[in-house]
């Protein structure tokens, strides 16, 4: 990348993306002048992005490109026919991706923390940044959502360690590979490795691939942290060529929990680190996977010598990530959550964890199918598992449903159908402010509802709390 000066210009293409978001701010608080562009543009990313005084045009136009930026970074959903982009290569100005961006202007000289995953990426980068912050190590962070408790999701310090989100999805049309291949990890975490990104991954193994290739940058004096618990972790830890420690629920695991109690407030549950007991702790999220979540940031503190009893309260004290089981409110009696679940796995995790820490009343689940790989009918069996801790579910359409291609697309509508035939309450609904109203038709006191979904959904949310006030 070439050099800039202190008050380069940097505009990016798709920037209001988790990453692209948190890194638009980083940017900005460096002293570049920042401006984006997109046109999925809704809360909560779009009011940071406000809040930080960086202006984002919405649409693609060659238009947006005027006063010509000193640098554009383009997003990775961003291909060619993108009329913004088309005009950035037809003028020669000079590009990048986001991780290439952060590797040359962030990471150099300092020890990356990556956080990597199918799933708890982004809470896992969170409470670690928490957890290191809050015990005085001062670290550098890059959150690929909006942390509650960190006062911004990026910061940039004087201490040695930087912790960030490590994406196996691919870098730019430009740079076709994971992400997490350009961080040069010093502490490599792995939460685990499922099949997801359909639109770019043929099959598993090429996504364990890429797993294969990022484990094989940490240095001998580095470290993986690694969940036990998942069967292909553990098989791509076998020829590692960097100290490992596991942790997960499992026997085997080096950090382990036991003995969990679960709440409505959340989870209590006993470490051992091997055969010493490292007392009980508390967080304030259910879901075994956030346990595990906890126990990959504890195995991080550990590692870099900070005491178990400095790491206790933290871990108590951390609240989460916005739209990561979100409460956004409790109305007549009503509970209202917002999360990013859209895998067939996290959709299910995040069903038992709220069954489990709300047992009264009913459960009802409200999915948007908004990613790519939703698009095609990959995951159209499993979700069909993944509903069964819910009373009821809400299925909306997929946007774009012409992100599916040639391949064969997901039905949304029939898989209301198939869950109906499995005595399921369920239908299907193209129009959020319907939904909303047919919500608040039907839910009681007692009943939780969950929005799922990593799109805008429509404001769904927020027309559901508004219909919820309107029947008082």
């Amino acid at each position: 990348m070439q050099t800039l000066q202190k008050h380069a210009h940097i505009h990016l293409i798709a920037a209001c993306g988790t990453a692209m978001g948190s890194l638009a701010g980083l940017l900005r608080a460096q002293g570049y002048r920042v401006t984006g562009s997109d046109t999925a543009v809704y809360p909560p990313m779009s009011e940071f992005l406000a809040a930080e005084g960086i202006e984002i045009s919405i649409g693609f136009d060659p238009a947006h490109l005027e006063p010509r930026p000193d640098l554009v970074i383009v997003g990775n959903a961003v291909s060619r026919g993108n009329a913004e982009l088309e005009a950035v290569l037809e003028l020669g100005l000079p590009y990048t991706s986001l991780p290439e961006a952060l590797r040359d202007l962030f990471l150099r000289d300092r020890q990356s923390i990556v956080i990597t995953g199918t799933h708890g990426k982004t809470t896992t980068t969170a409470m670690t940044s928490w957890l290191l912050d809050q015990v005085g190590l001062n670290p550098s962070y890059l959150v690929a959502g909006l942390p509650r408790d960190l006062p911004k999701p990026y910061r940039l310090s004087t201490g040695p360690h930087f912790v960030l989100e490590g994406d196996e999805y691919d870098s730019a049309y430009f740079a076709k590979i994971a992400k997490f291949l350009f961080y040069r990890p010093k502490i490599l975490v792995i939460n685990n490795i499922e099949f997801d990104h359909a639109d770019i991954y043929r099959d598993l193994d090429e996504i364990v691939r890429a797993f294969r290739q990022v484990i094989n940058q940490v240095p001998s004096n580095g470290l993986i942290c690694a969940c036990g618990d998942d069967e292909v972790v553990n098989s791509l830890l076998q020829a590692a060529p960097a100290p490992c420690l596991r942790f997960g629920l499992d026997d085997a695991n080096d950090f382990r929990a036991i003995d969990v109690e679960v709440d409505s407030g959340g989870q209590t549950f006993g470490i051992t680190h091997r055969e010493t007991s490292l007392g009980r702790w508390r967080i304030g999220a259910p879901g075994a996977y956030n346990i595990r979540n906890a126990l990959a940031a504890v195995t991080v503190g550990h590692w870099l010598g900070i005491p178990v009893e400095d790491m206790r309260s933290p871990m108590a004290q951390f609240s989460g990530v916005r739209r990561r089981q979100e409460e956004l409110g409790i109305i007549d009696g009503v509970r209202v959550i917002d999360d990013f679940a859209h895998h067939p796995t996290a959709v299910e995790q995040t069903l038992v964890g709220l069954r489990a820490a709300h047992s009264q009343g009913r459960l009802w689940a409200v999915f948007e199918p908004a990613s790519a790989s939703n698009a095609r009918k990959t995951f159209e069996d499993r979700y069909l598992a993944s509903f069964q801790s819910a009373d009821a579910v809400v299925l909306a359409p997929v946007p774009r449903p012409e992100r599916a291609g040639e391949d064969a697309p997901f039905s949304p509508s029939r898989l209301s159908l198939r869950l109906v035939e499995c005595g399921k309450l369920s239908w299907f609904e193209p129009d959020a402010a319907a939904i909303a109203t047919r919500l608040a038709e039907n839910v009681e006191a007692g009943d939780t509802i969950v929005f799922m979904s990593n799109g805008g959904f429509g404001s769904v949310q927020t027309k559901t709390l508004d219909a919820l006030r309107a029947r008082r």
